[in-house]
């Protein structure tokens, strides 16, 4: 059950990315400023990474390079600021970042991905606060499980019922929290992602995400996080 829970916050957060947009640019392609991401390995894990984007069924290479001395650097130019993942030939590791026009690094600890640093990139460091603050939130999940053990050891339908009382109390905080969150972020690319991720949610609440939507600056709007939503209820 906790494991679960967990998976599916997770995937909410980091992993919901379903929009269709355009292949990632080499910076001579287009005027606007490009990104450099400078990335470091704490310790060995592959020759070569790739830069992939995240599409409904899984992910889509962009790019790759080889990893010399355990650092790499991609570099090219994206017209709106995305969730991609960068990941490593022969291993299932893989880390979710937002690529933006930006001169950013990356520091990776293999043993440790769920613990990445990231200098120089805005939005990554507004990211890290709204999944930082929603993990604080999902920790209240640890106490329940004993008590979910529990119950289902003595077939205590109550203690049940009681225990999946407070676990929707728990979602309905962090679904709280998230649109409060796209409201005082509303001229940030990173709100409308954490928006579109509730297109995802078990329980859609399309009233409250037309609402937020609109509270999107104009130029946010634009990004394929704000498009996908505009096309998911016909806001266009």
């Amino acid at each position: 059950m906790k494991k679960i829970l967990v998976a599916c916050f997770y995937s909410l957060i980091v992993l919901s990315c379903n929009n269709p947009s355009s292949q990632l640019k080499k910076e001579s392609d287009s005027k606007n400023k490009g990104f450099v991401l400078k990335g470091s390995l704490k310790t060995a894990i592959s020759d070569k990474v790739y830069l992939s984007k995240i599409v409904k069924n899984g992910l889509q290479p962009t790019d790759s390079v080889k990893i010399e001395n355990n650092n790499f650097v991609f570099s090219g130019v994206v017209d709106y600021p995305e969730r991609f993942a960068l990941t490593f030939e022969n291993s299932s590791a893989a880390v979710i970042l937002i690529i933006e026009n930006t001169n950013f690094e990356i520091f990776i600890d293999p043993n440790q991905l769920n613990e990445v640093v990231i200098k120089g990139s805005a939005l990554n460091a507004k990211l890290d606060e709204y999944k930082l603050a929603s993990k604080n939130i999902f920790k209240k999940i640890d106490y329940l499980f004993p008590k979910f053990q529990k119950a289902r050891l003595e077939n205590d339908v109550k203690k049940l019922d009681e225990v999946g009382n407070e676990l929707k109390k728990i979602e309905t905080e962090f679904t709280d929290f998230s649109f409060n969150f796209v409201k005082t972020n509303s001229d940030s690319y990173v709100a409308a992602m954490i928006l579109s991720d509730q297109l995802k949610s078990t329980t859609i609440d399309t009233i409250r995400i037309r609402n937020a939507y609109k509270l999107l600056s104009k130029e946010v709007k634009k990004s394929p996080d704000a498009q996908l939503i505009a096309t998911a209820l016909s806001l266009r």
